[in-house]
């Protein structure tokens, strides 16, 4: 195979660097670094941090890749690395791991919880704040996956290494979390307007 074909699919490449092939490393980066660096942006809102944060997890993309398994959808699994990657970083420097999360989250509200009436955006964020400390790291990661990246139960029940019905049960727990702290809000939210 041609070395400077770039139109190779992921799989074959993927396959290649697995089998010691490690030049296809750099069609690999030029494929995903915007990707990576965009989603690092995305968290640390710092060109400099960012760009560092990307080549970190390039380097844990190519000293992890032996580890990924086909079965897994690679996006999916680059998200959950960028993401590990860019929390541990906001925890050492102690920034506010929650509210990066809830500002990912807050668009995505409609489609977590199941009340009608929605509250004000304002208290929506106090709300998610209050469930995201109460959430494990897990949790986190599953909700982003799915409603922020919109990836399917399947590829990230593969990327985790759960079963489905696993992923499912876990997804589940995380929306019951929000949909009753969020109830609980709504209702003092309606009492102070009467």
């Amino acid at each position: 195979m041609d070395f400077f074909n770039k139109n190779i699919g992921d799989e074959e490449l993927i396959h290649l660097i697995k089998e010691g092939h490690q030049r296809y490393f750099s069609i690999f980066t030029q494929r995903y670094e915007k990707y990576i660096l965009k989603t690092c942006k995305s968290y640390v809102k710092n060109d400099d941090v960012a760009e560092d944060l990307c080549q970190e997890v390039l380097i844990k993309v190519f000293l992890q890749l032996k580890k990924f398994r086909s079965e897994a959808k690679l996006t999916t699994w680059l998200f959950s690395i960028i993401h590990n990657t860019c929390i541990d970083y906001l925890r050492k420097n102690k920034k506010n791991v929650h509210g990066i999360i809830t500002e990912k989250l807050i668009d995505e509200i409609g489609d977590i919880v199941d009340v009608e009436e929605n509250l004000p955006i304002e208290k929506t964020v106090g709300v998610l704040d209050d469930l995201l400390k109460e959430m494990t790291s897990e949790e986190k990661l599953i909700l982003l996956l799915k409603y922020k990246e919109k990836h399917s139960i399947k590829n990230i029940s593969d990327t985790l290494g759960l079963s489905e019905s696993a992923l499912k049960m876990r997804l589940l727990r995380a929306k019951e979390k929000l949909n009753k702290l969020y109830m609980v809000a709504n209702l003092e939210h309606r009492r102070k307007l009467l």
